[in-house]
């Protein structure tokens, strides 16, 4: 078979490829000319990112000092924790050798509102009945727990405002953080709210906020003033019966610093 009998058999089929074949090349021609300069400009960088993996990027030098840095942040972390954290009295602590959390707890609101309505009493302040405390039937340690410091503070603030001279606690809310009862969990920071609003004269209610956000110097481990209370915000307004008295609510909060799991140590 000579090569005219294949071109005459074949021709379409023949004619077809080369023209397939003509495009392509035409086509590489025109891609080459007009993506070539970025194509080598990638070649370009490829080269150069893989030379510097074959290089050391951080000298002994460098990871000694990023380590103290580490080191620094944490214990500058630890320290800030220590002092921000709620640190409860010892009668607020749930570990009480045995006892049932939820006895420890109906315990501590029993003395608790023993102390404050004799110091009400004494001063002819006024409290809500039971200091509006709902009833507590959870056997969830942790809300247990996170109660138990709520209460505490809630009585360091009440016994403030009864010594700064205001005269009515109005309502007293405790809310633990919504984090709490979340899927997502808890944060490194959480924390309880504690509401207390008050009725009195302006002068008596700066006292209060003063002397909560002032610890005493070497306070016991009992004292109320143990350490200064932290306040997320104050709303204060006239009434409208007397116009030397405010109506406030001063929304504390008990911080608890927690413990965050670093998802890359569990993956490694």
């Amino acid at each position: 078979m000579d090569l005219d009998e294949i071109w005459q058999g074949n021709k379409r089929f023949i004619t077809t490829v080369g023209a397939g074949l003509l495009v392509f090349l035409i086509g590489s021609l025109i891609i080459g000319g007009l993506y070539s300069p970025d194509i080598r400009r990638v070649e370009r960088s490829n080269s150069a990112s893989r030379q510097k993996l074959r290089t050391e990027m951080y000298t002994s030098a460098d990871r000694t000092q990023a380590r103290d840095e580490n080191e620094e942040l944490i214990a500058r972390y630890e320290r800030i924790a220590s002092v921000t954290a709620f640190q409860p009295r010892p009668e607020f602590r749930i570990d009480q050798g045995g006892v049932a959390p939820q006895n420890v707890y109906f315990a501590a609101v029993e003395a608790v509102e023993d102390r404050v309505t004799d110091l009400a009493s004494r001063n002819r302040a006024y409290l809500p009945a039971g200091l509006d405390l709902e009833e507590f039937k959870t056997q969830n340690v942790d809300a247990i727990e996170r109660s138990l410091h709520a209460i505490d503070l809630l009585e360091r603030a009440v016994v403030m405002a009864i010594e700064s001279g205001i005269k009515q606690v109005k309502s007293v809310e405790i809310r633990l953080d919504p984090a709490f009862r979340s899927r997502r969990g808890l944060g490194a920071i959480e924390k309880t709210q504690v509401k207390i609003e008050v009725v009195s004269d302006p002068d008596a209610v700066a006292l209060w906020i003063v002397a909560c956000e002032t610890p005493a110097d070497g306070g016991s481990e009992n004292s109320v003033r143990r350490q200064a209370l932290p306040i997320e915000s104050i709303d204060a307004r006239r009434t409208a019966s007397k116009a030397d008295e405010v109506k406030t609510t001063v929304t504390f909060l008990v911080v608890r610093v927690n413990e965050v799991e670093d998802p890359d140590a569990e993956d490694a």
